[in-house]
């Protein structure tokens, strides 16, 4: 995490409590993190609390990718209505301060990490309600043509009444208006220990089934308390993501899951892509077969017994769910972890020579059966 001064403008940092800015009353720092802060501030006007995001400015000076970023995620998110989406209000840059600035709703509670931290693994019920409620606001992102790339507990808040609320659509991609975000297939975005092994080895080519993935490894932790893949470090865990084996079974971690929702789990974290969920709308579905509905309030409802399909009819509609999504173009960003991209590096030059090996051997014998059809006549 980045200090105050990290954030300094002049003398000082770029907000101070109490100060007026724009129209808002500073009242305290919510946040930082390596790209700038968080600040609670009232519109002196309306007398609302809101959340004003600083874009540190140093960053913005000297990466101006970043700064594409900042300004996408509030385009993007005006785009977007939808009660879990934390939405964006007013944005821009302040020439005196010499800052991009977004103000956003201002949500009470704390981020889903936190709550994990604090209530480790949550009833099954609850798990569900969570990552129904963000499937809902990706299903209305799809619409748009937009994929998130980077969910995790971090980017999403629990409100007081239990309400999840999505955040950073900065590194989500749309289908269209491709600038200078975009970077070659090499490149990979996202946590590792949450982003699917397409993503992971290309990021240029993932959909919206990377989002259904990332979706399946925070329900996995939201019912176990861990995380499928727990590595010491980023390359560990991606060389464990990496493996064709499928993900464990969540009953193993907790045998309180229904083996209803554990397929429909390890639906949305099939390794290839080909077999898993194909949208958050099936995710959606899937759910609602096995009982679980997102109700016109915004409540998980668990339906009555009678109208719970057993676990042999959720298998029994996997073909009917696994489906391959339109195909849009993408944005993508590099990541900065140097040992991922060392990983990655070695694990790509390791696949090619096998490929070279294979097609080397391939030749041998068409040779040596030349050869020897040569010597028989």
């Amino acid at each position: 995490m980045s200090s105050l001064h990290t954030l300094a403008f002049g003398d000082g940092p770029v907000l101070q409590p109490g100060e007026n800015f724009r129209g808002y009353l500073v009242e305290r720092l919510l946040g930082e993190g390596g790209l700038g802060s968080v600040w609670l501030a009232r519109h002196q006007m309306l007398d609302t609390l809101f959340a004003i995001k600083i874009l540190d400015p140093e960053i913005a000076e000297q990466q101006p990718d970043y700064v594409k970023r900042f300004v996408r995620e509030a385009r993007l998110a005006t785009r977007i209505r939808h009660p879990n989406l934390v939405r964006v209000h007013d944005a821009g840059y302040d020439e005196t301060r010499g800052v991009y600035f977004l103000v956003m709703d201002y949500v009470k509670g704390d981020t889903l990490r936190a709550a994990i931290a604090f209530t480790g693994v949550h009833a099954e019920k609850d798990a569900i309600h969570i990552i129904l409620q963000i499937a809902d606001v990706l299903a209305a992102a799809q619409r748009f043509g937009m994929v998130h790339r980077d969910l995790k507990p971090e980017n999403i808040m629990l409100t007081p009444e239990g309400n999840a609320k999505l955040l950073d659509l900065g590194i989500a991609k749309i289908a269209e208006g491709i600038d200078s975000l975009k970077t070659s297939a090499n490149s990979v975005f996202g946590t590792p220990a949450y982003i699917s092994p397409e993503q992971a080895t290309d990021s240029s080519t993932v959909d919206t089934r990377a989002d259904v993935y990332s979706m399946g490894v925070i329900l996995f932790e939201l019912l176990c308390g861990q995380r499928p893949y727990t590595g010491k470090s980023p390359p560990e865990v991606l060389q464990q993501l990496l493996e064709p084996t499928p993900i464990p079974d969540i009953r193993t971690f907790n045998p309180d899951v229904s083996p209803n929702v554990s397929t429909v789990l390890s639906l949305m974290c099939a390794k290839k892509k080909e077999d898993r969920l194909a949208s958050p709308q099936d995710v959606i579905s899937a759910f609602a077969r096995i009982g679980y509905v997102l109700s016109p309030s915004g409540e998980t409802e668990f339906a009555a017994e009678e109208d719970v399909v057993s676990s042999g009819m959720v298998q029994d509609l996997i073909p009917e769910f696994v489906k391959t999504p339109r195909k849009s173009n993408d944005l993508t960003l590099e990541t900065q972890d140097e040992d991922v991209q060392e990983f990655l590096t070695q694990l790509r030059h390791k696949r090619f020579l096998q490929r070279m090996f294979w097609v080397a051997t391939g030749l041998i014998l068409i040779l040596l059966i030349a050869l020897a059809w040569h010597l028989a006549a």
